[in-house]
């Protein structure tokens, strides 16, 4: 609420709600959550045994009716085709995000997919062309995953569709600054705001 009474425009990432949980935040002035589909229907089942696709589906479309703005993207190279890539823009589309974060599997010792080896450069700024294609009026970011790729290759997918940069570190990875990244865009030919 008090963040709210200074102006700010705020979005949270806290997993599934219940329709209390989710009206409580609403009345103390939360704009809009984050809810990542993570991958496509077709693929979900080879990354998530804890819930369903469809359980994310219905938590977004609850979260829609008591008005909130949708923020909910996914992670590319986790073993998935460019076909379900292209099934995940398609179900984001339909599900009317406004904003969807690019994030790049950076697989992690000990986990499930820590021998997963990296997709390429090309096959990731092919990947944000056809999203943006598929979603021309959404903001497409560049979140998780972007600080092992090189800076030329950070500028081509500003030029490729990407049109916002998460910044900071990420849940699992180190990030990049404000600074580092106003730099990146301007670079790029972008006036950063």
């Amino acid at each position: 609420r008090k963040m709210k009474e200074q102006g700010t425009h705020l979005c949270c990432s806290i997993g599934f709600l219940t329709e209390k949980q989710a009206k409580m935040l609403k009345d103390a002035g939360l704009d809009r959550i984050n809810h990542n589909l993570n991958s496509s229907r077709n693929y979900y089942s080879h990354i998530c045994t804890t819930h369903t696709f469809d359980q994310r589906v219905e938590n977004i479309h609850m979260l829609q009716r008591l008005g909130f703005e949708i923020c909910s993207g996914g992670i590319i190279g986790m073993g998935e085709t460019m076909k379900q890539r292209i099934e995940l823009a398609f179900e984001l589309k339909e599900l009317e995000v406004c904003s969807v974060p690019m994030n790049i599997l950076n697989p992690i010792p000990g986990t499930p997919l820590e021998h997963m080896p990296p997709i390429s450069d090309e096959e990731i700024l092919v990947t944000i062309a056809i999203f943006r294609f598929i979603l021309p009026r959404t903001f497409i970011r560049f979140a998780g995953g972007r600080a092992r790729l090189s800076r030329e290759t950070q500028k081509q997918a500003l030029s490729a569709g990407v049109n916002g940069l998460l910044m900071g570190d990420m849940l699992t990875t180190l990030g990049s600054g404000v600074n580092e990244d106003k730099s990146l865009a301007r670079e790029a030919g972008y006036d950063p705001l």
